[in-house]
């Protein structure tokens, strides 16, 4: 019986040695505040926007290549010069991009990615929910191919806000 229990010992010890001896993950945090112009398009709208993203961008990189991306406190105002009008969407996360053996990674996105509500109207874009997809790794926006899709994710905020901006 003894020799059970040391035998059980060694085993948890093989299993919790590698864990505490994996390396800690590195942390980068990183404040935004960016400013750029839409040009007027027909994939837009026909006047030009002003977006204006705002807060911390906190991206946690693991040993086994997972990247886990959260957005704390970040927003993103879409600005008509023209008209003064604005809309502004609080986002979350996380993103969390995980690497495949055939070169490939998995991203899954929890949560808020984009929300534009307008007064009087309601809602207008979202990309909120759960999103699970495959992509390239040099191309983590476009997806290869939908894993899970729950909640509601539309493909462009546009020409959807463009009404409540004029």
């Amino acid at each position: 019986m003894r020799v059970r229990g040391i035998a059980v010992a060694i085993a948890a010890l093989v299993v919790v040695v590698p864990t505490a001896l994996a390396a800690p993950p590195t942390v980068t945090e990183t404040q935004i505040d960016r400013t750029r112009t839409l040009a007027a398009s027909p994939d837009t709208c026909p006047f030009p926007i002003v977006v204006h993203s705002t807060g911390t961008r906190r991206v946690t990189t693991y040993s086994n290549g997972r990247v886990v991306t959260i957005l704390p406190s970040f927003k993103v105002t879409y600005s008509n010069p023209l008209s003064g009008k604005s809309l502004t969407s609080e986002l979350a996360g996380p993103q969390i991009v995980e690497p495949n053996p055939d070169g490939t990674v998995t991203v899954t996105v929890n949560g808020n990615d984009g929300l534009f509500h307008a007064p009087h109207v309601g809602f207008l874009f979202g990309d909120v929910g759960h999103l699970v997809y495959i992509a390239d790794p040099d191309d983590l926006g476009t997806p290869i191919r939908i894993v899970q899709s729950t909640g509601h994710q539309d493909a462009s905020p546009f020409p959807a806000v463009c009404g409540p901006l004029s």
